[in-house]
């Protein structure tokens, strides 16, 4: 696998937004913005495709929550 791409659901709403990450050379990708959202969303999909690439192992269905 080249890229992983996942889409990240804010507030496990319906509306998504999609990232995406190069495996070779690290390079995030924004794909498609999720519309009415801030830029927190993004950097928290982004961290858990950081530590999918640190553990070699990339889930087909991952969740990250914060409080």
């Amino acid at each position: 696998m080249k890229k992983a791409t996942y889409r990240y659901y804010p507030n496990g709403g319906t509306a998504y937004g999609v990232v995406s990450l190069m495996r070779k050379t690290g390079e995030r990708i924004h794909d498609k913005p999720c519309p009415g959202t801030g830029s927190m969303y993004v950097r928290m999909a982004w961290k858990r495709l950081d530590e999918c690439q640190e553990k070699c192992k990339f889930p087909q269905k991952a969740m990250v929550a914060w409080y």
